[in-house]
């Protein structure tokens, strides 16, 4: 799981900007970006400036939230 904190959610849409640490299982630095969610459920227990830990999959549509867990 790669950890992060929340900056931005967007509930009509299904995404949030999560800036991140390093994403190792897709080779990716830290930096800050939108993702889709793919349970858009999830977005109603956080919000921005929440610390959290989460799974994200390439998919054809971009960078998918598979699982997000407020972080302990």
């Amino acid at each position: 799981m790669a950890s992060g904190e929340i900056r931005k959610l967007d509930k009509a849409n299904a995404k949030i900007t999560i800036k991140h640490g390093e994403i190792k299982n897709l080779d990716m630095p830290p930096m800050t970006m939108v993702f889709q969610v793919k349970d858009a459920s999830v977005l109603e227990t956080l919000k921005a400036g929440d610390k959290v830990r989460f799974v994200v999959q390439k998919s054809d549509t971009g960078f998918v939230v598979t699982d997000i867990q407020a972080a302990k």
